[in-house]
């Protein structure tokens, strides 16, 4: 199974050093806020006040093999739906770390297939975590291949 602690490191950076960078030293925090449906649904980033509350993304918008990366955009336009529905008035922001992400959901947004009042943010990564999560997604890659190293029932007669 393919090791996403790099892309979690990646998060928590985001998170803990270019959203209080962003917004002039605010902390931020993984916390579970009200939706106007009731329960709650926790967020990657919400400042204290609670006026900022973000989703970060970590994913690229194409498959190793070049496809469009469906799952993960559409995991984002789930976790968008709750986004939306907080109970608290608030800055309602996504934070893309991968440029290709960002620009799938601003022509979502130019087509009106996405909410215009939603914030997208491009975080770049320091060079050392950008590494960490290229190296990781080469490893998954492999590790899905037909030719992968874990694929080991490839071949196998029932």
């Amino acid at each position: 199974m393919a090791d996403t602690s790099s892309q979690k490191k990646a998060e928590i950076w985001i998170v803990g050093h270019y959203l209080p960078q962003r917004f002039e030293g605010i902390p931020f925090k993984e916390q579970a806020v009200p939706l106007v449906w009731g329960g709650k649904f926790a967020f990657d980033a919400v400042s204290e006040d609670l006026s900022i509350i973000a989703l970060v993304s970590t994913s690229t918008a194409k498959t190793s093999g070049g496809k469009q990366a469906t799952a993960k955009i559409q995991k984002l336009k789930c976790d968008t739906l709750y986004l939306t529905n907080v109970s608290v008035p608030c800055r309602k922001i996504l934070v893309f770390s991968e440029r290709s992400m960002l620009e799938h959901f601003q022509k979502d947004v130019k087509a009106g297939r996405f909410p215009s009042d939603i914030e997208l943010l491009h975080a770049e990564l320091p060079a050392d975590i950008l590494a960490e999560v290229h190296a990781a997604r080469l490893v998954a890659q492999q590790e899905v291949s037909p030719s992968g190293s874990n694929n080991s029932l490839r071949g196998r007669r029932p």
